[in-house]
């Protein structure tokens, strides 16, 4: 069994970023909250809004920092909390453990680190194609700081689904910091969907990190359904040779709250390719920032970067910020931009084919959310029509 020495250098490195502020979004003061030590008191209606139903043969279920249930029983597929999996397989777990985030990058990322509790640990085996979802879910009851880190790994060959549904209690003053890292071996495919759905005294502050091996492919659908008073996420994806990524976001801006959401994909190997897609509506006084950024590295990469934005009240702002560069003659990366609001000549003809006002504006929003959806696999199109659904509901 390998030294217990690395898990003291992580410590040691989070404790250098405890202070350290992140590049984006509103800075918070950690120092109010503590860690969300609640009863274990789960809503299955809050959890089923956002794609979690009890019950399946593969889930995760975790209520604040101290609450855990699991089942893995599909063949092929692993499951445990994370914190299981460094005490049971450390010489293992050390190869995934804040490999590609590093835990010292900020405060958030520092104290999920030194909290260490809570978040599953997925593995797909080689080969195995697994046909029904992932479940994942990370209920907050209570307030205080909730710090989950999860680590998926499909290996080589490998397919799978894993939707994660993060929620709050209706009034709890919580901080959701979700610490992800994913590994998609050579040739694997990995679809990742996370929903949230909070509240309007809620701070979440996901840190997310992929790499996908050669001839791999890995899809990030991320939405957000819900008041939030601030979120600030950036994932980040490496790409190798001919691997293949797409990063799709839905985020809805509602009441005062503060967003800065995007993603970042690095196209390393040769022949590697990216599609980014953000979607952002904001109502009322919402503030939502929009990054994106592709990277050229490897020989013959392509990529687009697409930033869109939607304004449904005057008092909101909006701002998208893409990113192109390369180090590369090779690369072909192109990116669109756009903020506007709903055309009136546009609801005036859907009007004037028999809709009514506030049915033509739904369907516009629909337009706007509604991602392809030919990238999913069949069994989880359902969950992203919902989820559509839902936001075009709460944006009107």
């Amino acid at each position: 069994m390998a030294s217990r020495g690395w898990l003291e250098e992580i410590k040691s490195r989070a404790r250098e970023g405890l202070s350290k502020p992140a590049p984006y979004g509103e800075d918070i003061d950690l120092t109010e909250y503590n860690e969300a030590l609640g009863r274990g008191e789960f809503d299955p209606a809050r959890a089923e809004e956002v794609g979690f139903k009890t019950g399946g043969n593969a889930y995760y279920l975790q209520v604040d920092q101290n609450y855990f249930k699991y089942a893995a029983r599909l063949s092929g597929v692993e499951i445990m909390t994370v914190r299981e999996f460094v005490e049971n397989k450390p010489d293992e777990a050390r190869d995934y453990y804040w490999r590609l985030i590093d835990p010292g990058k900020d405060k958030y990322t520092a104290t999920a680190a030194l909290l260490e509790k809570g978040g599953y640990y997925v593995r797909v085996r080689k080969n195995t194609r697994v046909e029904e979802p992932i479940l994942a879910c990370l209920f907050l009851s209570t307030r205080g700081i909730q710090a989950p880190h999860n680590i998926v790994v499909v290996e080589e060959g490998g397919e799978a689904v894993v939707m994660t549904g993060c929620t709050i209690a209706p009034e709890s003053a919580g901080v959701h910091i979700g610490i992800s890292e994913f590994y998609v071996e050579d040739r694997a495919k990995l679809t990742f969907i996370m929903v949230h759905s909070w509240n309007r005294v809620s701070h979440v502050r996901p840190r997310t990190s992929a790499v996908v091996g050669e001839e791999g492919y890995y899809l990030n659908y991320y939405a957000n359904l819900s008041r939030v008073k601030t979120l600030q996420t950036y994932p980040e994806v490496s790409l190798g040779a001919r691997a293949r990524a797409g990063l799709y976001s839905v985020v809805l801006g509602l009441g005062d709250a503060s967003i800065d959401y995007g993603g970042a994909v690095y196209l390393k190997g040769e022949g590697s390719s990216a599609e980014i897609v953000s979607k952002a509506l904001a109502r009322d006084r919402a503030r939502v920032v929009t990054r994106g950024r592709l990277h050229g590295v490897g020989r013959e990469v392509r990529g687009h970067l697409e930033c869109r934005g939607l304004m449904l009240s005057r008092e909101s702002y909006m701002l998208a910020i893409p990113e192109l560069s390369s180090e590369t003659l090779d690369a072909s990366l192109t990116h669109e931009a756009s903020i506007g609001r709903l055309a009136e000549e546009e609801i005036n003809y859907l009007v004037s084919k028999g809709f009514t006002r506030d049915e033509s504006i739904s369907l516009l929003v629909k337009g706007f959310v509604s991602v392809d959806e030919k990238l999913f696999p069949p069994r989880v199109k359902s969950v992203i029509n919902s989820v559509e659904k839902l936001i075009v509901g709460k944006a009107m």
